[in-house]
Order: C-alpha cells, then sequence, then structure tokens
C-alpha cells in the first residue's frame, strides 16, 4: 500500500502541491497564488483533488502538510499574520482542510518547510546547526539547534527577513521589494547583494551556524555572487573562527523543498 502525504507549499506568487512520499515527489501541481480567500479555497480545493485522483488508492490519503508564508499558530492552525497575503490573516486553514478533505493536518510557516526538507534531504545532510533563508516575493528563515527547528514561545521564531537593517526598515524591504521597486537594475543589485551580505553576517554572529542555506526563487542566481557574498559578510563577523569557517549552500531542492518540508512535519515526533 502506498502512503502518500499531500505536501503544500503556500508563497506569495505560486503554491505548489505535491504527493510525497520519502522525501520524493510523484507528482506534484502549481499555481499561482490567488487575491482572495474565496478564490485561494476553491483553487486550493481544487488542486488537492486532483492529487488525490492520481492515486490508485485515493481513500488511503488521510494526511495534509501544508507550509504557508507568515506566523502561523501551529497547535489552532491560524494564519496569525502573513504580510504578502493579507487575506488570508486570521484564517483557520488547518480546521478548514480538516473539513473539506477529513484528513490529519498539520501548518508550519513555509520557510521552516524549506528548511526541514534541506536538513533532511538535501545540502542541509549531515549538518545540526543551520540557518535557512530564502528569498521569494518577501524573506523567510528558518533555525535549526543541534539537530532540532527552533519555534520559539509563539511559533514565530526564524523571522530572518524582517530583522531591522537601516532607517527603519527591515531585510525583506532592503532587498527582495527594493530590488523589485526598482526593477532589478544594476544598482538595486548592488544594494541586494550589500545587504544580504550584512544580514548573513548578523544570522551568523547571532547563532553561529555551520551552515547557511540559501533558498526560494532569487536562489537560481545566488550562485553567481556566493562565492563574493562569503568573503564580504565575513567582513561583519565577530568571531575569528566563524569568519573562517563561513559557509554558504544553495538548496539541492529547488521549488520542491516547501512541499516536501510541509509533509515531512508528519515525520517528526
Amino acid at each position: 500500500m502506498t502512503k502518500y502525504i499531500i505536501g503544500i507549499d503556500i508563497g506569495g506568487s505560486k503554491i505548489i502541491a505535491a504527493l510525497v512520499k520519502s522525501g520524493k515527489i510523484f507528482y506534484k501541481l502549481k499555481i499561482p497564488t490567488p487575491k482572495s480567500r474565496k478564490e485561494f479555497c476553491d483553487e486550493l480545493r481544487i488542486i488537492i483533488e486532483r492529487l488525490i485522483k492520481e492515486t490508485s488508492e485515493p481513500g488511503n490519503i488521510k494526511k495534509i502538510g501544508c507550509g504557508i508564508a507568515g506566523v502561523v499558530d501551529m497547535k489552532n492552525g491560524v494564519i496569525s499574520n502573513a504580510p504578502n497575503l493579507k487575506f488570508l490573516n486570521n484564517f483557520n486553514i488547518k480546521k478548514w482542510l480538516r473539513k473539506e478533505f477529513r484528513s490529519d493536518v498539520r501548518v508550519d510557516n513555509d520557510a521552516r518547510c524549506f528548511l526541514r526538507a534541506e536538513y533532511m534531504f538535501g545540502a542541509g545532510r549531515g549538518y545540526k546547526n543551520l540557518v535557512g533563508i530564502t528569498f521569494g516575493t518577501g524573506v523567510g528563515g528558518g533555525i535549526i539547534v543541534n539537530g532540532k527547528l527552533i519555534y520559539g514561545a509563539n511559533d514565530s521564531a526564524g523571522e530572518l527577513g524582517h530583522m531591522m537593517m537601516d532607517e527603519g526598515k527591515d531585510l525583506e524591504t532592503l532587498t527582495v521589494k527594493q530590488a523589485r521597486r526598482l526593477k532589478f537594475s544594476k544598482t538595486a543589485i548592488e544594494k541586494f547583494k550589500k545587504n544580504l551580505n550584512i544580514g548573513l553576517a548578523n544570522i551568523i554572529n547571532i547563532l553561529d551556524p555551520e551552515v547557511t542555506i540559501i533558498g526560494g526563487g532569487a536562489a537560481k542566481n545566488a550562485k553567481n555572487f556566493l562565492s563574493k557574498a562569503k568573503t564580504e559578510a565575513a567582513k561583519f563577523i565577530v568571531s575569528p573562527k566563524s569568519r573562517k569557517n563561513v559557509k554558504i549552500l544553495i538548496g539541492k531542492l529547488g521549488d520542491n523543498a516547501g512541499a516536501i518540508g510541509a509533509a515531512a512535519l508528519f515525520y517528526e515526533q
């Protein structure tokens, strides 16, 4: 009997939903993220139903993992603050999915799902202290210490994109949003690199990870300046040992990481 888990990655610009087994995707669907709650629910229902129909034993799919771009109350399943998906604020997605599909449902922040997947199946395998940072519509983050994902007292740990940087603006505003507003001009890209390097140095100074893994849409272009980023970030790192051992990697799982990490919520105890 094939035991698939449905993993869903809900981002600011796209949704990826997949049939996942043992960390591998067997079938997936991708759609643009709708712009209203009603349209969101309608489209999500359709793609989940399509996934279920792809299996030979649809009645055996009883687990749905969901990663969302925003702060999520993991126990109750309420999306408490989604800056790039404001129409989902205060929506209990866990309750809705349970009612629609009569399945066990687990939810988490999308960037933590990315890091969970890379830690278990991708670039983070073999490490115990990691930071994941994603660049897409916004900037997200996740933290693993001694092999355990850190959630914090209120399920909001890892919001690296909202660390304050300059003139009262956060990393997300000064990188992704500024670059987009300036249409990714040469000047905008240079500012992106500078702010990313400072942000990476802040993360390393505070958390001292073995490795930082970069994912999201911008990761596709990150290889072009990754080696320089290590050198530039090192200028702001306090610990000589940390400075010497800066390790920044590109995620290996690409767009699939979020959906795999959402399904992997069921692999955690």
